[in-house]
């Protein structure tokens, strides 16, 4: 139960720092924003505010696109007011959304056309590019703020002069967006990851210790068994011998009991005389006790048989 509850703890943290990643790349929210405009009856001059380029940031790129080579002029603001007046223009005031620029349509019944749009001597700068052209929003920044300092300068764009100064603007600009949750998804998943991997160890080692004691405990209880069958053993061999030395010691006290008979002494002469009296006087004993005519009579025959012989006397003396 252990060791799959670890297993689970790191799958789970392995998911969150997957779920991390993928916040920070493919679920990652865009790192940039783009807002449009499209132009159409625009008039052949249209101007971009003051400040507009920086409504997301002093970086970013400015694309135009015009019916034909696109010029962006600088000036002051009063002198690009002064020369369009009279004429039909666009403005572009600002961003409704990141998405979209706000524009407004000035003297819509004014010329439709600019002689020379670019010759004229109100302009402090003139650049003149194919279409689209682009503009760096940060390079325009440092040339507000540098040493000719013209800060929050009106861009005046323009084509020939009789077709529309622009048909689309975009201004694009960084987003630092992030998503919120990837720093916590990878800072939970990363400690239950390492907190399953501690307990995974902590349950290998622990199965380890516990077959190393059962392998250790075996040879423990095989001892006892063979040592308890050796004492079994042991004790029938013991218990045999003390039946056997019992029953010797019971044929041997039978074998020496005390019948009551005093033992008999017998001298070499009389062992043949008495095996043949004791042949042929065996009967059944009407007591233990030995009778005193059968006492006498071996005394007797005792005595005979001790006797001195004397010498054969043979009518003279052997000298």
């Amino acid at each position: 139960m252990q060791r799959l509850l670890a297993v689970l703890l790191v799958l789970i943290g392995l998911t969150g720092l997957v779920l991390g990643r993928l916040g920070e790349t493919t679920w990652a929210p865009a790192t940039e924003t783009t807002a449009t405009v499209d132009l159409s009856g625009a008039g052949p001059a249209v101007v971009i505010d003051p400040g507009v380029l920086y409504v997301g940031g002093e970086q970013g790129e400015v694309v135009i696109e015009g019916a034909s080579d696109v010029s962006v002029i600088t000036a002051n603001n009063a002198d690009i007011d002064a020369y369009l007046e009279g004429v039909h223009h666009t403005r572009v005031t600002g961003a409704s959304d990141w998405t979209t620029l706000s524009t407004e349509d000035v003297d819509p019944e004014g010329a439709d056309e600019l002689k020379n749009p670019t010759s004229s001597d109100l302009w402090r700068t003139v650049e003149t590019s194919p279409s689209p052209t682009t503009i760096d929003v940060g390079e325009f920044h440092a040339a507000e703020n540098g040493k000719n300092e013209q800060v929050y300068r009106s861009l005046l764009i323009v084509t020939d002069g009789t077709q529309q100064g622009a048909e689309k603007i975009s201004i694009t600009w960084p987003v630092d967006a992030e998503n919120e949750w990837v720093p916590f998804a990878y800072a939970g998943g990363a400690a239950i990851a390492v907190i399953g991997l501690v307990l995974l160890v902590v349950s290998l080692g622990g199965r380890r210790r516990d077959e190393d004691e059962l392998e250790d405990g075996e040879p423990a209880v095989q001892e006892p068994a063979v040592a308890g069958a050796a004492a079994g053993s042991g004790g029938a061999v013991a218990g045999a011998e003390s039946d056997a030395d019992g029953a010797q010691g019971a044929g041997l006290d039978e074998l020496f009991a005390d019948t009551g008979e005093k033992p008999r002494e017998e001298n070499v002469w009389s062992l043949g005389a008495d095996s043949t009296a004791s042949g042929d006087s065996v009967a059944p004993r009407d007591s233990d006790a030995p009778s005193t005519e059968d006492a006498q009579q071996r005394g007797e025959s005792a005595e005979d048989r001790t006797q001195p012989i004397d010498p054969v006397d043979d009518g003279g003396d052997r000298r």
